[in-house]
């Protein structure tokens, strides 16, 4: 598994997992290296992994051990898809996490909101493969000018199975019923001004388990880590230390 690192080993490791197409969600956590040590896998599908198609428990699979592989325990924030992976990995996998972030998860989902996630991403995705049109997605999401670049080059390389498999990828509270039990300081987040159902995703992981806190953010969209990255900064590092 492809993967970036920032910062020095003997640190506290911080895991990312990004979101569908943008490996650099966390790009403006990135200075955050100075007192951890950042992973950031590119998931089975994306980036420099886009050659393969992502499939749920094959990538699964992969992140967990990637992350045995670091050999200590390690804190978790995902965004996104890599919020929903995170959330099953956390549930089937405790032991690998000290603390988690999960931020804008989708967890309750219906027939008509996925096939409408469908196809608005299936059109999102065809028109990132106009190289002008993904360099300026790129730029919009505040990525500087080698990463735009690398961004153009992985967006072009994303199938459309990709697409269809991450959209419908069977992950929701019937399918990590174990996350009531789970012992693991955690926070759940999301922004006021996200659909419906990405806020009541985060709401109900806070009231199925006693050990996670909600919080939603007011003046926020499904754009926390790069749009609000100043506050998120000081959350994630208030949080861990």
């Amino acid at each position: 598994m492809y993967y970036e690192k920032y910062g020095e080993e003997n640190k506290p490791v911080i895991v990312f997992f990004h979101g569908a197409n943008f490996i650099h969600t966390f790009g403006k956590q990135y200075i955050l290296s100075d007192k951890y040590c950042l992973f950031v896998p590119h998931i089975r599908g994306y980036g420099n992994e886009a050659d393969k198609i992502f499939e749920t428990e094959v990538a699964c699979d992969e992140l967990v051990q990637f992350i045995q592989n670091i050999g200590k325990k390690v804190n978790l924030i995902g965004f996104s898809l890599g919020a929903q992976l995170a959330v099953k990995l956390i549930a089937e996998h405790t032991e690998l996490f000290d603390k988690a972030i999960i931020v804008s998860p989708w967890l309750i989902k219906t027939e008509e909101d996925l096939l409408k996630s469908y196809k608005m991403n299936k059109k999102q995705l065809l028109s990132m493969k106009n190289k002008h049109k993904c360099n300026l997605i790129g730029l919009l999401n505040g990525l500087p000018k080698e990463q735009r670049k690398e961004f153009v080059q992985q967006m072009n390389n994303v199938k459309i199975e990709t697409l269809k498999n991450m959209v419908y990828n069977n992950i929701t509270f019937s399918s990590i019923p174990n996350f009531e039990n789970i012992d693991l300081e955690m926070i759940a987040l999301a922004g006021k001004k996200e659909q419906q159902a990405v806020i009541d995703s985060v709401r109900m992981l806070g009231e199925i388990n006693k050990n996670c806190s909600v919080e939603i953010w007011e003046k926020a969209s499904h754009n926390i880590p790069p749009v609000f990255a100043k506050r998120f900064n000081e959350l994630i590092s208030q949080f861990i230390e």
